[in-house]
């Protein structure tokens, strides 16, 4: 492991948070103030975590557009910040894309290098609802550990649209407990969770349950998972991809945050 250079800025420490946490249940108000929603004109889309008074880290595919380089029309895309429910959307709550920044390697088939960081059109003010997320101290591949748990927030779908066409996202912030999953690699250089494949276990992990007891699903792409550490909280991933919504022995695919902190922070300017 090798150490990279932190904020000073205050991380991690929610005022209004409390750890009583069920799994599939609404969140507190104001418990997890780094949380974002972002898409055209009131319409959420994705989610995303604040990490600098500036900037967003959110999953590169909700940005991609056929060319790379050129990531989609962000002149009509708002971010919402400081908020636990979508219809109390104000204007103080509204920001503007200055810039948005893919991964340069990001591969939209294996979703592999799954990040990106989005630039504020002006600072967040910090307050009791608008707080920023600790990133994680070390440079790592393992990082979170297996079998440890980890908490997942979104305000996605509460049931899976494959098998429900009418299934609508949630207004309310949601949350639930995930534990993070072994990888087992085989012969043939397949990586599997269960039945879930995964196509670089450095940059990604999985988390979830065999049973399907709990998991992300559309619209939480984007969103963070988070683990408690050192008495603050940690964004350890990004929520990426998965096939279907809580299905038996496949478990969501996260991006790893710990691995791309030299990327993080050659990109940030503070």
């Amino acid at each position: 492991m090798s150490t990279t250079t932190t904020t000073l800025i205050l991380c991690g420490c929610p005022i209004k948070s409390n750890l009583k946490i069920i799994n599939g249940q609404p969140s507190n108000q104001a418990a997890w103030p780094w949380m974002i929603s972002y898409g055209p004109k009131r319409i959420h889309i994705c989610g995303g975590t604040l990490i600098a008074p500036e900037y967003i880290i959110t999953a590169a595919h909700c940005l991609y557009s056929n060319d790379k380089n050129n990531p989609i029309d962000i002149t009509n895309i708002e971010i919402r910040i400081g908020i636990t429910n979508l219809n109390d959307v104000t204007d103080k709550n509204l920001f503007s894309i200055r810039k948005v920044i893919l991964h340069n390697d990001f591969n939209p088939n294996t979703y592999k290098n799954d990040i990106a960081l989005i630039r504020l059109d002006r600072s967040i003010i910090q307050s009791d609802t608008i707080q920023i997320l600790c990133l994680p101290r070390f440079t790592s591949y393992i990082y979170p550990l297996v079998n440890t748990t980890v908490i997942a927030i979104g305000w996605g779908h509460t049931i899976d649209p494959l098998i429900n066409p009418n299934s609508q996202i949630s207004t309310q912030l949601q949350q639930t407990f995930l534990p993070i999953l072994p990888i087992i690699k085989y012969e043939n250089n397949t990586n599997l969770c269960f039945n879930q494949e995964i196509d670089s276990p450095d940059q990604q992990f999985c988390a979830g349950y065999e049973n399907g007891l709990s998991d992300t699903c559309q619209a939480d792409s984007g969103s963070p998972l988070m683990f408690f550490n050192e008495q603050h909280w940690e964004l350890v991933g990004i929520v990426s991809y998965g096939i279907g919504c809580a299905q038996i022995k496949l478990p969501g695919v996260y991006t790893r945050v710990s691995a791309y902190l030299d990327w993080i922070h050659d990109r940030i300017r503070y």
